[in-house]
């Protein structure tokens, strides 16, 4: 009865140890990549979306929506708002030419870190179809947020395919 008793706590010991270690594997991997791996929004980028990012081409101001610049990529995908500090939240009124709706997806890859964050507050994608305006065929407002400073390489997919990258850097937090 004790042999069994003592075989029982040491193979429970032995699950609990062996739980442990493979808990500290998982976290050092989380550290190589910092991805989130149980979103599936993450699946839409491609080794070759990461490696044809252009990181000198960054926004550049392609329109005005009367009182504010429209920054972005000619043709393809803009937006009205502020630059971005680290850790603070803005409003962006998107703007998108070439398609009036769809199924918005925007992967945020940090140049350094190669960190993968949502660059939307309410998650990685999100439906739009707003209306036409400054010559878009479709504008979305939303809350945008990145939590560090540094060149991000914004990936757009609408309905699952690659549309732009847009390339910004993002300030270190302001202080207040």
């Amino acid at each position: 009865m004790k042999v069994k008793f003592s075989l029982l706590v040491f193979s429970m010991f032995c699950l609990i140890v062996s739980g442990c270690v493979s808990k500290k594997e998982e976290t050092k991997d989380e550290k190589a990549q910092p991805v989130m791996q149980n979103d599936d929004s993450l699946s839409l980028v491609s080794e070759a979306d990461l490696k044809n990012i252009e990181w000198e081409k960054t926004v550049t101001k392609i329109g005005t929506n009367g009182n504010s610049d429209i920054f972005g990529n000619l043709n393809k995908v803009g937006y009205v708002g502020p630059n971005l500090h680290a850790k603070k939240v803005d409003k962006w009124l998107w703007h998108f030419f070439g398609k009036a709706e769809g199924k918005l997806t925007v992967v945020a890859y940090h140049q350094e870190t190669l960190m993968k964050k949502p660059l939307l507050t309410s998650g990685y994608t999100r439906d739009f179809s707003g209306g036409a305006m400054n010559g878009a065929d479709a504008t979305m407002p939303s809350n945008v947020s990145l939590p560090s400073s540094g060149k991000w390489a914004l990936l757009v997919y609408i309905d699952e395919q690659l549309f732009d990258t847009l390339v910004i850097s993002v300030k270190e937090k302001v202080t207040e």
